[in-house]
């Protein structure tokens, strides 16, 4: 038996990300917006536009006084959501959550960028901060991010990545999702808890919108649509 999460969200935790900052003896000041990019290693694209270096369980290079680019750490909801609190203790207000996502939705296409109007929370970090099943994003966030991509639709987001099954694909495409990943639900959920503003822009890497599985056929286009995507947002905030 588990403790009741309806319960939970009412509680206060033993530590929050501002006592384990100052356990740390971290005390940075960062920018209002932040791009949250997991799974990404930006360095290459970022050689030459760095202002100023920090490391986080993450890399965190500023590109300007507005924007700081968070990359280099792995996959999930826990880890990005562990590195979001500590961002927002720093100054961090904005957060923008790019990154590589499968398609499920009949028309996309390899490398297609998609505008995440909302998150189907099926992975376990979201329901510790909030308790809907449907997340959404910040509105006046994922307006201003509108012009850069071609579709937009709702994220599946899932914490087991070689379970997805054909059976879940049709069910949260005939819903609206255009896209499965494994961290918006959780990161949306979170800035929701802490009165924050989140956004999302998905590039494809992988189609699931067929009988199967479409590999990942060129990861070096996949990084390059997600750096000018870092590039063009990163211009919106400065």
């Amino acid at each position: 038996m588990l403790y009741s999460k309806k319960n939970k969200l009412k509680l206060k935790p033993f530590f929050t990300a501002k006592d384990f900052l100052e356990g740390k003896k971290t005390f940075f000041k960062l920018p209002k917006t932040a791009i949250l990019m997991p799974s990404a290693d930006m360095g290459k694209f970022l050689k030459g536009h760095i202002k100023k270096h920090y490391n986080l369980f993450a890399d965190i290079d500023l590109l300007n006084d507005n924007v700081a680019v968070v990359h280099n750490f792995s996959i999930g909801a826990p880890l990005c959501v562990f590195i979001a609190e500590q961002l927002a203790q720093l100054g961090v207000e904005n957060f923008i959550l790019i990154g590589v996502a499968g398609g499920i939705g009949r028309n996309l296409n390899l490398h297609q960028k998609v505008l995440c109007t909302g998150a189907f929370a099926d992975e376990g970090t979201s329901r510790h901060y909030v308790s809907e099943t449907l997340i959404k994003p910040s509105r006046e966030l994922t307006s201003k991010l509108k012009n850069l991509t071609e579709n937009k639709g709702y994220t599946w987001t899932i914490d087991a990545m070689f379970c997805e099954t054909k059976q879940e694909v049709l069910f949260y495409e005939k819903q609206g999702a255009q896209t499965v990943e494994m961290e918006a639900a959780g990161v949306f959920a979170f800035a929701k808890k802490r009165g924050l503003k989140c956004a999302g822009v998905f590039v494809i890497s992988d189609l699931l919108n067929s009988k199967k599985w479409d590999a990942i056929p060129d990861r070096k286009k996949s990084a390059q649509t997600l750096a000018k995507l870092m590039f063009d947002i990163s211009k919106k905030f400065a």
